[in-house]
């Protein structure tokens, strides 16, 4: 009996001991994670170079807009010199603060894309990613574990410091591996040429196990912008509204199985569509759309499926696309133009 006492005496102590040392590594590892690739990395003042007016589009969404729509492709089809700055983890009360100054820096453009996602108003931005983009300064802490809870279960989160830090991690891990992803897969340059991202997606496809339609799978249901960050992005409309710029909303494609997991599609555009209501520079080209695009291409995704609330577009997927999206935005810009035009005072 005393053995057995002994024994568990000796795994609590252990288990505390591991769990300390365990939560106190991430901690550090989070901080110098964020640190090097968030705080030094806010482009304002960095490219000097570029003077105010130089950009005419600006293009604002997450990583599935990131691997989807490319500045050089706008470049070489329209002429347009847009700043991407489409980036994972990133939702509209980043892209509010973003705009704001970047405007300030670089001045207002006349076209700004925003890749919508079906799941936009699901989640928030960190106060990380949040602090390359506010005007205070402020100096990143490391995180304070004893402030962090995890509501999934209440003893687990009393008896387990990591475990309060189990979303924290996914996070990290998720963003951590997303940038190796870039690095090692992509075999174009992430850097800016004349101010112009060359990035052009990832050749790789939808693996085989993912293109099987299983009996039955996961759904999701879709939250609207009464939810998370839809006031911020009211508040952005509203600045892109009264700036002048037309402003082009563009539901990215998701492979087939994702677009049936994600089942309430008719209700995602009917709630985008009700948040431009009478707001005359304001499109949203949907594409998330069997009909306008080949969603069931395997070729055209990296990951995604049925069960799966997210896709990423390939470089395959993605020179499709920009192909049909520099058909349609020539379109409206053209339309744009003419009705500006016709609007003008005639000269005396």
């Amino acid at each position: 009996m005393r053995r057995k006492l002994y024994l568990v005496l000796l795994f609590l102590a252990f288990f505390f001991i591991f769990d300390r040392a365990a939560s106190l590594i991430f901690r550090e590892l989070n901080y110098s994670f964020y640190s090097r690739t968030e705080l030094k990395k806010n482009i304002f003042g960095k490219m000097r170079v570029i003077k105010k007016g130089y950009y005419d589009m600006m293009i604002f969404g997450t990583s599935r807009t990131m691997d989807s729509i490319h500045p050089v492709y706008l470049l070489d089809s329209l002429g347009i010199r847009a700043y991407k700055e489409a980036k994972p983890s990133r939702y509209p009360r980043y892209y509010y603060n973003f705009y704001r100054n970047f405007r300030s820096v670089y001045g207002k453009p006349k076209y700004l894309i925003y890749g919508i996602d079906y799941f936009i108003f699901n989640l928030a931005t960190s106060d990380i990613h949040l602090l390359t983009v506010t005007k205070k300064k402020k100096k990143m802490k490391r995180l304070r574990l004893n402030k962090i809870r995890n509501g999934d279960s209440r003893f687990l989160n009393d008896a387990s410091v990591t475990f309060r830090l189990k979303k924290k991690i996914d996070r990290t891990l998720s963003d951590l591996l997303y940038k190796l992803s870039l690095e090692w897969d992509s075999p174009d340059s992430q850097n800016n040429v004349a101010g112009i991202n060359q990035y052009t997606g990832r050749r790789r496809v939808l693996r085989q196990e993912f293109r099987v339609k299983p009996s039955n799978w996961d759904t999701f249901a879709y939250r609207d912008s009464l939810h998370g960050e839809g006031k911020y992005l009211k508040l952005l409309f509203d600045e892109l509204e009264n700036d002048g710029v037309m402003v082009i909303l563009v539901g990215i494609p998701d492979y087939i199985g994702t677009f049936e997991s994600n089942f309430e599609q008719e209700k995602f555009e009917g709630d985008i569509t009700a948040l431009i209501r009478g707001r005359s520079d304001f499109r949203f080209l949907n594409y998330n759309d069997p009909d306008k695009f080949d969603l069931s291409n395997p070729e055209y995704f990296t990951n995604g499926g049925y069960g799966e609330f997210n896709s990423h577009m390939s470089y395959y997927g993605a020179l499709k696309f920009n192909e049909i999206l520099c058909r349609d935005l020539r379109a409206i810009m053209d339309d744009g133009m003419s009705r500006r035009t016709a609007g003008a005072d005639p000269e005396e």
